[in-house]
């Protein structure tokens, strides 16, 4: 059976432990829980780990949880980075795409987006 890969990464104790005993029981996903301050093992240890979804689990957004979430978004291009709060109950979710630069990729990508309504005059 193939598993979806997720890297948990912990800022708030208390709901990352909430996340893990929400998917150690489901056996279609595997995921490897890091400390927010033990990035590093990205460069070593987890080198070779490509996740399907970064869960950032914190509290409160801050300018640090701000600059994770833009670190995480360029060490794992196309992958979404969700931000999980303590205190609400909304996900946000964070994605980066890489594509040619050129114009005609950039016009697609534009193009791609839900139109927002104008209002007539």
């Amino acid at each position: 059976m193939d598993k979806h890969q997720v890297l948990l990464v912990c800022l708030q104790p208390l709901l990352c432990d909430g996340l893990q005993r929400m998917l150690e029981p489901l056996e279609d996903i595997h995921y490897v829980c890091l400390e927010g301050s033990d990035l590093a093992a990205l460069d070593g240890d987890l080198k070779a780990f490509q996740p399907e979804m970064v869960l950032v689990a914190g509290e409160g957004e801050t300018d640090q949880s701000q600059h994770l979430i833009a670190d995480l978004l360029k060490r794992f291009a196309d992958v979404p980075v969700v931000w999980v709060e303590l205190a609400t109950n909304v996900l946000r979710m964070y994605t980066s795409h890489t594509l040619p630069a050129n114009s005609a990729n950039l016009l697609e990508a534009i193009r791609q987006q839900k139109p927002v309504r104008t209002p007539s005059t």
